[in-house]
Order: C-alpha cells, then structure tokens, then sequence
C-alpha cells in the first residue's frame, strides 16, 4: 500500500506539475477578467512551439529557450486580450458570446499552426534526460526542474496577490471594478499585467508538456478540459485551492492510470469532477437560501 501511494504521489507531482502551471494561468484570468478563456489552450500550444522553435532553430538549450517561449507566450496573451477580448467587453458582449469568440480563436490558432507547422509531431533537440530514484521511482531531470518551477512560481504568486501593492490592486479589481478605479487603480495596467503572467505560465507548462514527450497543433487542446474542470473545482478558494486541485488530480490520475487503463481512469476522473462540482452547487444553493 505504501509503496503504490508513494508511486502515485511522486508519478503525480512529476508527470501533472504543468498541469498545475497551466490551471494557474488560467484561474487567474478567470478570477480577474470573468473569462472563461477557451484559446488559453492555444497559448499553451504556443508555448511548446516556441521553446521548440528557439531550442531547434538557434540551438540554445532547453531552459533558454523556455524563457524565451514564457515570454512570447504571455505577449501572445496580452495580444489576445487587447485585440480580440477588451473590444468585445467595451461592447458589453455577454458571458455566452464572449466563450463563443474564444473557441473561435482557438480553432484560428489552431488550424494556423497547423499550417505553418503541419499536421506531424516535432520534437525538441535535447539530450536524454538523465534519471533519478525518488521513493523508488525513476523520474527526469526535466520532470524534476517542472516541480520545482511550480513550487516557486506558486508561491511567488501568493506572495505577490497578498503581499504587494500590485497584489492588492488585483484583488480589488476582481472584487469591485468601479470602486477600484475610485481608488485610483488603472484596471488596463493591472488587467494586462495578470494576462502576462497567466500566459508566462501557460507558455511554461506547454514547454514542459512539450519537451516530456512531442509538440503538436492540439498538444494544448487535448487538455484543456481538464485544466477547465481543475480551475472550476479548485477555484473557489481562490490560487491555493486551484494549486490544491490540480495537486490532487494529478496524484488521483496517476493512481487510477496504476490500476486501470489510462482512457478508463480519465473518464473515472471527470466523473469524480462532476460529483464534485454538482455537491458544491447543491450547498452554494443551499446556503444561498439561508
């Protein structure tokens, strides 16, 4: 029993750490912005082909080239909003319509790549990755260098929302907009910089994703529900309970993949997701009438 629990925890934290990245990314525009950002898979995609393209083109290595592709990735974002979704909320779009843009944008982004790129997988010149026993468990350096990057940008994350000007500036923000700008906040200035962040961590994780295995048109898309459903989940309690969420799908996903199939644990999971989110909304409206 141990030894199947520290599989699933270390396979977990290692195979799952971009996930993480990818739903902070996310949450952030979701609890900024209201935005339920479908093209953010496409930032993520993006991001793996940037690092692809600076790592196979320049030559630099892995890491170099994974801040270029952080960078370009949360320019990419902040070009998305200030292109495509600050116009369509100065026209006051609704919830419905604005989701209904951005799958649009992401199905553009994702054919063009495929044009520019092709249909085939790429890969990145790196050389193996050397191995190392954790609890028994062969993992990579690469995996190694993703948990440790989660675990600091997390926290330099929180840090920054509760402990900074601009932090702070950001929560009430999200809380109340017109109040926000009474108090001299500029919502443009903050509403960029989150936007950049989130598409930072975005880039980040599709490097990762990237480098773990190939690169293709849909290496952004094939996970985005399950970022959605971690974001959803976890996103009542604000960045920790989306951290704490994708923590906990990644080990519950790497448990179930040791048991049973891998397209039988995931739908296992989503099921576990939608029993999760039908509970809350039950006591949301439970206590909602109280």
């Amino acid at each position: 029993m141990m030894d199947f629990l520290a599989k699933a925890l270390i396979i977990g934290l290692t195979e799952q750490a971009p996930l993480i990245l990818a739903a902070i990314g996310m949450a952030l525009i979701y609890f900024l912005s209201k935005v339920i950002n479908v093209a953010f898979a496409e930032t993520i995609t993006l991001g793996a082909y940037f690092g692809m393209w600076f790592n196979t083109t320049f030559g630099v290595n892995f890491y170099a080239s994974m801040i270029a592709a952080a960078i370009l990735a949360g320019l990419l974002s902040v070009a998305t909003y200030l292109l495509v979704f600050r116009p369509a909320r100065l026209r006051n779009v609704g919830m419905v319509e604005v989701i209904i843009i951005s799958l649009g944008l992401s199905v553009f982004l994702r054919h063009a790549l495929q044009f520019v790129f092709g249909y085939s997988a790429r890969f990145y010149d790196v050389p193996p990755a050397e191995r190392v026993s954790v609890l028994g468990v062969g993992v990579t350096t690469f995996q190694i260098t993703a948990v440790a990057l989660v675990i600091a940008l997390a926290l330099g994350l929180y840090f920054f929302i509760q402990r900074t000007n601009y932090g702070q500036q950001v929560r009430a923000l999200a809380s109340d907009e017109s109040l926000a700008k009474v108090s001299g906040i500029n919502p443009l200035v903050v509403t960029l910089m989150i936007w950049f962040i989130a598409g930072v961590a975005g880039g980040l994780a599709g490097a990762f994703w990237g480098v773990a295995a190939n690169v293709q048109p849909d290496l952004g898309w094939n996970r985005f529900l399950l970022i959605l459903l971690v974001v959803l989940v976890g996103g009542a309690w604000g960045i920790r309970g989306v951290i704490i969420a994708g923590l906990g799908t990644g080990v519950l996903l790497s448990g179930l993949k040791l048991e049973i199939p891998p397209l039988r644990a995931e739908i296992l999971l989503l099921v576990v997701f939608i029993v999760i989110l039908k509970l809350r909304g039950d006591r949301s409206s439970e206590t909602a009438k109280v």
